[in-house]
């Protein structure tokens, strides 16, 4: 099952509009409602973030069926690394 499914069923059975959802998760309510519709895929951190407020968890890796992405930082030197390291 896709992240904006997963979302959408636990935002539902939480009964919550996405506007709460973004209050209580201290996401932008633009970023929410794209993670629903698919539109964009979140962070892992945003992922644990949103479904954590849902008292949900997600199982994420490749036999879960989602893998998130993964943020980067750019040091100062130029070199790039992962967030979620």
């Amino acid at each position: 099952m896709k992240f904006s499914q997963l979302l959408k069923q636990e935002r539902i059975r939480n009964k919550l509009s996405l506007r709460q959802l973004a209050r209580l998760s201290g996401l932008p309510l633009s970023s929410v409602a794209k993670y629903e519709n698919g539109e964009m895929e979140p962070t892992l951190r945003a992922a644990h973030t949103v479904f954590s407020v849902l008292g949900a968890s997600i199982a994420v890796g490749a036999h879960s069926g989602y893998t998130p992405l993964e943020r980067k930082v750019r040091y100062g030197n130029g070199r790039h690394a992962g967030l979620n390291h």
